[in-house]
């Protein structure tokens, strides 16, 4: 796997999980979840999306690796239980159960945020730790990386993207200093921008809580992350059998607002389990340090 799923425990409980179901991990990223759950099955069905074609492509191999059997077409059966892979966003859901001829699922896990897997693999410039090439495109088909953001947004556009994304208090400072820069040279490489922000904190102390924010807003703009999860919340009546559950992972502010507005606002359709979202303990939070800022959100459908 790429990385250890967070509160994968917790989502495996709160699935309430039904032999003869259909299950959804709509962000396999390192397959966490939809192992545990196809590990948890007599009987069932899940489906495994991820706009990260590499996310397919090693989940495949992980497959087989465990269990001999070789994934033809997107498909494969590991023992009673139903296996499908699509290169897809999950905004895309419906057309997904559309063309399997399913019209209801048991349950939906969205792990928001970005897989350990990405910020590993340098080439897709996620991490601050490596340096690399600023792209940030979960799906190779984007036509826009966070390097034309930096080198082609005015000022006031990429202090309004910081902003609102972001929320960090230098956001303004930060653009301004890119504009300069990049008047200079044209900003390319991770560690270009990480001293840019270095120099627009003034000598603030956690400088890397900065960065990690700059980079998460930047990752957020261009895979239109805030977009997709709205587009994909809309079809959660249509799709989600009664008694289902749907359950978020979310490490951003923004994405965990728009779950929870949106759930509130649809109260008549769904039933949310806890009044406050579910947080790591401190002990997987010292296992797995990408557990810090996650929050978990549970509703079922009534």
């Amino acid at each position: 796997m790429y990385h250890e799923s967070v509160l994968l425990q917790n989502i495996i409980g709160e699935l309430a999980l039904k032999n003869l179901g259909v299950y959804v991990d709509a962000t396999l990223g390192g397959g966490g979840v939809s192992f545990e759950i196809i590990d948890s099955l007599e009987k069932g069905s899940v489906i495994c999306l991820d706009v990260d074609i590499d996310a397919i492509d090693n989940f495949e191999k992980e497959i087989y690796k465990r269990y001999k059997v070789k994934v033809v077409n997107g498909k494969c059966k590991l023992k009673n239980i139903n296996v499908y892979l699509y290169n897809k966003n999950f905004s895309e859901l419906k057309e997904v159960l559309k063309d399997l001829n399913i019209n209801y699922v048991t349950g939906i896990v969205y792990d928001l945020g970005v897989s350990s897997f990405q910020i590993d693999n340098s080439s897709k410039g996620f991490s601050y730790i490596k340096d690399s090439p600023l792209d940030m495109r979960m799906d190779k088909n984007l036509k826009v990386t966070a390097r034309d953001l930096l080198n082609g947004l005015y000022e006031k556009e990429l202090y309004e993207l910081f902003k609102n994304y972001s929320e960090d208090p230098f956001s303004k400072s930060i653009a301004r200093n890119i504009v300069l820069s990049r008047k200079i040279k044209k900003i390319e490489k991770s560690s270009e921008l990480v001293e840019i922000i270095r120099k627009s904190v003034k000598g603030q102390a956690h400088l890397y809580h900065h960065v990690s924010r700059i980079f998460q807003a930047l990752r957020i703009k261009v895979n239109n992350e805030l977009g997709v999860l709205k587009d994909s919340l809309l079809q959660l009546p249509d799709i989600l059998d009664i008694g289902g559950r749907v359950i978020f992972i979310t490490f951003h502010s923004g994405e965990d607002r728009i779950v929870k507005q949106y759930f509130l606002s649809n109260s008549d359709k769904f039933l949310s389990l806890y009044k406050k979202p579910i947080l790591p303990d401190q002990g997987e939070i010292e296992k797995n340090r990408r557990a810090r800022s996650s929050k978990m959100r549970v509703y079922e459908k009534k």
